[in-house]
């Protein structure tokens, strides 16, 4: 085992029993979804010209809340799972390699 990938198994072994959906939920809605969703907004409005609405009005929120619920869903689960799968894959690779060594 190279000292790369015992630094990751022992990092990942750690990682993985703190996994925790709430805590990657969180930093994933205040550092991803949630200004991808107002910069989507922001442009709509702002570059594309799209006047439907006044810049705030009841049903611009709406419209507005409803697009940030359905991109943080999509982002949250999309990156937990990928995460989490690419993580384990490569952590179960390692042990794998390293115990075919041994044998």
């Amino acid at each position: 085992m190279t000292p790369k990938e015992k630094q990751f198994v022992d990092y990942w072994t750690e990682k993985r029993k703190k996994w925790s959906w709430r805590k990657h939920s969180y930093q994933t809605f205040i550092t991803v979804a949630l200004p991808l969703s107002i910069l989507i907004d922001l442009v709509n409005y702002f570059i594309i010209g799209d006047t439907e609405y006044d810049f705030f009005t009841f049903s611009h929120l709406g419209t507005f809340i409803f697009n940030l619920i359905i991109i943080s869903v999509v982002i949250i689960f999309g990156s937990g799972f990928a995460n989490w799968n690419y993580n384990e894959g490569r952590y179960w690779s390692i042990l794998r390699k390293n115990t075919n060594k041994l044998q």
